[in-house]
């Protein structure tokens, strides 16, 4: 099985899903800063798919903004089909 890469269309999909979570928890990016005591322009830049996060860093901004962290896995549709043909 081949191995791909953190892309960039996942750094943006993570980037706004954090950000729709901060809004709809009407945390501002300057409050989320500074409960994570990094800069305003951080958090939009993560909110914006310019940063590579790692599991840990995902972890803490979501304590930061009082979040739970739920992380799945999603399998292609076709690869998914296979697995169920195969499986009958």
């Amino acid at each position: 099985m081949p191995q791909t890469s953190y892309s960039a269309v996942q750094a943006e999909k993570v980037g706004a899903r954090i950000r729709s979570t901060r809004q709809a928890l009407s945390l501002t990016q300057a409050e989320v800063a500074r409960r994570l005591g990094v800069s305003p322009s951080y958090v939009a830049a993560v909110e914006a798919g310019r940063e590579n996060l790692t599991v840990g860093q995902l972890a803490n901004i979501a304590n930061a903004m009082g979040a739970g962290l739920d992380i799945e896995f999603a399998v292609p549709s076709r690869e998914y089909e296979s697995l169920r043909i195969a499986e009958q």
